[in-house]
């Protein structure tokens, strides 16, 4: 099982296909308009409903800014194998540890249409109550798949023509220099380390942010946003 808490995420998750449990509400949640016409369609579903007080939400909760609306979700079933065929844009993580930036990348790229994500066995849970939230609903609107060897999906993309490009802090050509391909998977690794050196090997290319100023280095979400503005535009 995994939380979902306050609106947004809650209005996606109910127009997905995941399996809820159930769904705890507030009477101080219902003042609210749009809290309440989303918790009259949480109720015309097939999802057990269940009025609670404040400091009950409170205990369920992950968040003290849960809106006073929380779903308690089944995790899905193992992943099935993504179909690159169907696929032209897809982001490749690795080993990203902060549930806060995944999260906002999960949400970035739902923002941009990406197709897919593939993240490594070794990162932080997609269904962490801080990813949940920070994706404000993208991780019910975006297909991501949690993979135990990222090197098998790149040989296989390689394959089929797609074109692999590794994100690194320096050194790499400038994204603003660069235009992206019709089909890619881009690379970013962790907040600490980067790419693995065998990771980096898969790529066609390594692309940089080039610094304009005096900053020691850019989050890892902002600069997944940076890279998927700049390829929108080039595309």
């Amino acid at each position: 099982m995994f939380l979902v808490e306050g609106y947004r995420n809650c209005k996606e998750l109910l127009n997905s296909d995941y399996s809820i449990q159930q769904f705890f509400y507030t009477e101080e949640s219902i003042q609210s308009d749009r809290n309440a016409k989303l918790i009259s369609e949480f109720k015309r579903s097939a999802v057990k409903c269940e009025i609670v007080s404040m400091s009950e939400i409170s205990s369920i909760s992950d968040s003290v800014t849960d809106q006073g609306m929380v779903a308690i979700v089944h995790l899905p079933g193992e992943d099935e194998t993504p179909n690159l065929n169907e696929m032209n844009d897809v982001l490749c993580l690795e080993s990203i540890s902060d549930p806060g930036n995944l999260g906002t990348i999960i949400r970035t790229a739902a923002w941009f249409d990406i197709d897919s994500i593939f993240l490594s066995s070794d990162s932080v849970d997609r269904f962490n109550p801080k990813v949940v939230r920070s994706s404000a609903g993208a991780i019910f609107q975006i297909p991501i798949f949690v993979m135990s060897d990222l090197n098998d999906i790149l040989d296989k993309s390689s394959e089929i023509g797609f074109t692999t490009i590794a994100t690194v802090p320096s050194g790499g050509k400038s994204i603003y220099e660069y235009e992206f391909p019709a089909r890619s998977i881009i690379l970013f690794g962790s907040e600490a380390n980067g790419l693995s050196d065998e990771i980096l090997s898969k790529a066609n290319l390594m692309i940089s942010i080039p610094s304009k100023g005096q900053g020691e280095s850019l989050n890892l979400a902002i600069s997944c946003g940076i890279v998927l503005g700049v390829k929108t535009v080039s595309n």
